[in-house]
């Protein structure tokens, strides 16, 4: 195995790990353990690795949810290397999007497959830089969203149901339990796309996600072809419709990916540097994190990245 350098969120899922982490401590490859004790401490811990570390076979171990996989690969990335560090992951999380899309399993099962890995695989990372209100640029493995989805991460993310259904190990229930409410006070707004030579407007656009894998939301299948191994992203856009009309739709999106063929649903395969304007303030969430509401000019792009799962 190669030498691990953990970063490990102690307040994720439902903070009742013990017997997983007393497993991960007992491995004899663990050259490093911190513990995140802020939000972004990650992002912070990751860069120290990145910049410091110069152990051929050093891998960055993080241990938490998708939202402290989210920064420690943005601590990771935005930190210039001539050689990438490989990035491996133990979910333990709420919702474990990346975790389901990547087939790693519960936590037990992703340590297992993490003791078998002998090289890293590249996978399909995004990449949104924000010309507009906070000139970011943030790096995202499991999808941005702005509107509905991303209310509904805000919602869920402030709900003491979150913490409660964490403890009985129902933490991706606590996503379905907000979206009723995200529903009816989300509003529809208009939005661009400029993606190579294609260029489109929507003057109804409710939901906006793109996405770089399948699941959103704990493990709602929003774009069941999507692959992490692959190139590339999508840009899904559902305009506003009808209360009736969006529960038919939920309904398909929980099943069989039918509600692709909605005729309020729009799919975007994306090209390299595609820009994405929203001029109305409003909520944004990557990788299950929320972001300031805000207007929106985004160029999105891709890469990929080296992960020891």
């Amino acid at each position: 195995m190669p030498n691990f350098y953990v970063i490990h969120n102690p307040q994720a899922g439902n903070q009742a790990h013990g017997d997983i982490i007393s497993q991960i401590k007992h491995l004899r490859t663990i050259v490093r353990w911190s513990d995140t004790q802020y939000a972004g401490h990650a992002v912070k811990l990751a860069k120290n690795i990145a910049n410091t570390v110069t152990d051929p076979e050093a891998v960055v171990l993080a241990i938490g949810g998708d939202g402290t996989l989210n920064e420690v690969l943005n601590g990771l990335l935005q930190t210039q290397r001539e050689a990438p560090i490989p990035l491996a992951y133990i979910p333990l999380g709420s919702g474990n999007d990346f975790a389901r899309a990547a087939h790693l399993g519960t936590a037990s099962e992703a340590l297992y497959h993490l003791k078998q890995t002998t090289q890293p695989q590249q996978l399909n990372v995004g990449r949104m830089t924000d010309d507009g209100l906070y000139q970011t640029t943030r790096y995202f493995i499991n999808n941005l969203g702005i509107g509905f989805d991303a209310l509904v991460v805000d919602h869920t993310n402030q709900s003491p149901w979150k913490k409660r259904l964490n403890r009985l190990g129902l933490g991706h229930f606590s996503y379905l339990a907000t979206t009723l409410a995200a529903f009816f006070q989300q509003q529809a707004f208009q939005m661009t796309v400029m993606t190579g030579d294609q260029y489109q407007q929507f003057t109804q656009a409710f939901l906006v996600t793109i996405t770089n894998q399948p699941f959103f939301g704990g493990g709602i299948a929003l774009l069941p072809t999507a692959d992490l191994t692959q190139e590339g992203l999508d840009l899904v856009i559902a305009k506003k419709m009808s209360f009736l009309q969006f529960l038919k739709l939920f309904m398909a999106l929980k099943k069989d990916g039918s509600h692709l063929a909605h005729p309020n649903v729009t799919t975007i395969p994306l090209q390299h540097g595609t820009q994405i304007y929203v001029r109305d303030m409003q909520p944004g969430q990557v990788d299950g994190e929320t972001l300031q509401p805000s207007t929106f000019g985004l160029t999105i792009d891709y890469q990929s990245y080296p992960f020891w799962l």
